[in-house]
């Protein structure tokens, strides 16, 4: 098949105005999103209409799909291995819902390369070109001619996501500790830090049991044949984690001290154990640091290409002298995003 191309067509915010009244006469109160090519202007497009919808949890289709279905609605696709996605056809077929769950970060993702494309004119010309060049060739699915923009698309979203960062905000050090001023360290990988992490992972569920979410070994010990410094990344999911008081003082029983607070990032929580060397992130559910820091881990575990280009980048950055760590941590953004969207492609 040939993809059909529109040039900009000025009814399609209002046939999104329209969808958007028909979810939201369904679903009152639903958040949602025009994104795709047709929600910027001046950009070349299937006539399709994309819809966003942010739910608390796709899977829970019983929440949203029969008021869905009374207005027209019906499920096409669910990808419960993908950020357990799901499509919906409007009454029309010129329309598509998608279902994405709050925090996940598709969510920024399709929002960041929509706007990008809004205001940069020279990257929507781009990727214009880039789906007039792939559009004339023969496509045995939708699905090809999308998985072949992936190289343009990727090249843009490093532009933007590298232009219009999120800043994590202020932080409060709870304890502080001295200037680095030094190199970073880094071993070859170790196999025994999985067997450091199990040993954590034990620690924290002796001392908060049920009021643990989730628990990740997360960071570069996590992943088998990475050179990292040894510490423990671990990645724990509380019900609040802004309630400190539910879970900070068990932590300091079991050994651990809370380093650093982000009230308005994700109202992360740092605290760090001290043997082995221990970085605990604590974040709330729904969080999208969630989604993009398993997505990172489990991409560098699945492509040795990209574990190979981490590593170089660590490498070469390692020897240099950093009055804080977390300074060669920022200096690693470009490579950590750039993988990270792969992940997310």
């Amino acid at each position: 098949m040939n993809i059909e191309l529109a040039e900009y067509d000025v009814s399609w915010p209002g046939l999104y105005e329209r969808e958007r009244a028909r979810v939201l006469a369904a679903l009152p109160g639903a958040e949602l999103e025009h994104v795709g090519s047709t929600s910027v202007p001046g950009l070349c497009a299937k006539p399709v209409i994309d819809l966003m919808l942010v739910a608390d949890d796709p899977r829970d289709e019983v929440s949203y799909v029969p008021a869905l279905e009374a207005a027209g609605y019906r499920v096409t696709v669910r990808e419960d291995d993908w950020h357990d996605h799901r499509i919906l056809k409007g009454p029309d077929t010129n329309i598509n819902l998608h279902v994405f769950p709050r925090g996940c970060a598709q969510v920024r993702r399709h929002l960041l390369f929509r706007d990008w494309l809004r205001d940069n004119a020279e990257d929507r010309e781009l990727y214009a070109s880039a789906k007039r060049a792939l559009a004339g060739r023969e496509w045995e699915r939708v699905q090809d001619y999308a998985a072949a923009k992936t190289e343009v698309v990727l090249d843009v979203l490093e532009r933007a996501y590298l232009a219009r960062p999120v800043e994590p905000g202020e932080v409060e050090f709870v304890t502080e500790t001295p200037p680095h001023n030094a190199p970073v360290v880094l071993e070859d990988y170790n196999p025994a830090w999985p067997q450091w992490y199990a040993a954590e992972e034990a620690k924290i569920r002796a001392a908060l049991g049920e009021q643990i979410v989730r628990l990740e070994h997360v960071g570069s010990t996590s992943v088998p044949g990475l050179a990292a410094k040894p510490l423990i990344d671990v990645l724990l999911i509380v019900p609040d984690s802004a309630d400190e008081d539910a879970y900070v003082p068990a932590l300091v029983a079991a050994g651990y001290y809370l380093r650093l607070r982000e009230r308005t990032w994700h109202e992360h929580r740092l605290l760090k154990g001290t043997e082995p060397n221990v970085n605990l992130h604590v974040y709330s559910p729904r969080c999208e640091e969630l989604d993009r820091m398993l997505a990172f881990r489990d991409r560098l575990r699945a492509y040795p290409e990209d574990r190979e280009e981490y590593e170089r980048t660590k490498r070469e950055l390692a020897g240099r002298t950093w009055k804080r760590v977390q300074d060669y941590a920022d200096a690693k953004t470009r490579v950590v995003e750039r993988i990270i969207l792969r992940a997310l492609s």
